[in-house]
């Protein structure tokens, strides 16, 4: 990052009360990784931060921490009534007070059913943030489709980037990016470095687990040095302590059942009939054990044993 930036982000950064993090669907689990760790990094500044991304699955709620702050608006008292599909269904919106009641009329799109109740939640809307911190959007307008609210984003919001390619089009403040870098969570953890934000084992796991979902665990192919250095980093800082790790090192444990032993009959029936032996080779076999109990007993190899090489 420029120094210039760099400072500048320092700066909004001291200065800033309400911090939001947003990550864009199409950034995957990486992505989601390296937004989680920024969020927890960021918390550790005691700022009140928010994070948007895309609802994780269960899987991958079990693999990074703080999932449950997906959406989390703190400290925030703005409500936001949602309206789905309100384009094929809604002309217009009007309001009027009826006492102490504000009721909000929804009307109805010309040869439309309207809205139904099914089509309306209600969501708590994060704080408009003084500092944005973005993962994977390539455009301003993408960032407004995907999340942000236009009364939340104006022109005086610092914006930092965080772009695995150089991007066309620069809506950030700030763009940290790294053409070379293998996995969003790569250039997060080069961002705090940079920044010197705060770090810890559940951050370092979150990002540790970001490059290696990114890289195939580590594959030669889709890995680079730099991928490697900095794994290395956030194991000293204790992503190999954290508790999701020790979950994952534990061995499988064998199973209490023990395999059922198959039951034998009770008479056997040779395949084929049984015929003993001659007497005279029985004879002969006895001979040879007693023989061999006579010592010393000395093996003479045939004379292609005996010469020297």
């Amino acid at each position: 990052m420029d120094e210039n930036l760099k400072q500048g982000t320092l700066e909004k950064l001291t200065k800033a009360q309400a911090i939001l993090v947003a990550v864009s669907p199409a950034s995957g689990f990486d992505g989601l990784a390296c937004g989680l760790a920024l969020y927890l990094s960021l918390s550790k500044l005691g700022k009140n931060v928010a994070i948007l991304a895309k609802p994780p699955t269960v899987s991958d709620a079990m693999k990074l921490y703080s999932v449950d702050k997906v959406g989390g608006a703190n400290q925030s008292n703005n409500m936001v009534i949602v309206v789905k599909d309100a384009v094929t269904s809604v002309d217009k919106v009007t309001y009027f007070l009826d006492g102490d009641r504000l009721k909000i009329v929804l009307h109805s799109l010309a040869g439309s059913q309207g809205v139904i109740k099914d089509q309306i939640s209600f969501e708590q809307a994060p704080p408009k943030a003084d500092l944005i911190f973005t993962i994977g959007f390539s455009s301003k307008e993408e960032l407004k489709n995907e999340f942000i609210h236009e009364q939340l984003f104006d022109s005086t919001v610092w914006i930092v980037n965080i772009a695995k390619s150089i991007l066309e089009q620069k809506f950030a403040q700030a763009n940290f990016s790294n053409p070379e870098a293998t996995s969003f969570s790569e250039i997060c953890a080069q961002l705090i470095q940079q920044l010197a934000l705060p770090l810890n084992e559940d951050i370092a796991y979150n990002l540790y687990a970001g490059i290696a979902y990114a890289t195939e665990n580590f594959s030669i192919s889709k890995s680079s040095p730099v991928s490697f250095e900095i794994a290395s980093w956030l194991v000293k800082f204790g992503a190999a302590r954290a508790s999701f790790a020790r979950e994952i090192a534990k061995p499988v444990q064998e199973s209490k059942i023990q395999p059922q032993s198959q039951i034998q009959p009770d008479y056997y029936t040779p395949s084929t009939p049984y015929e003993a032996p001659p007497i005279e080779e029985v004879e002969k076999e006895k001979k040879s054990q007693e023989d061999w109990l006579k010592p010393p007993k000395i093996y003479k190899g045939s004379k292609s044993f005996d010469s020297e090489y």
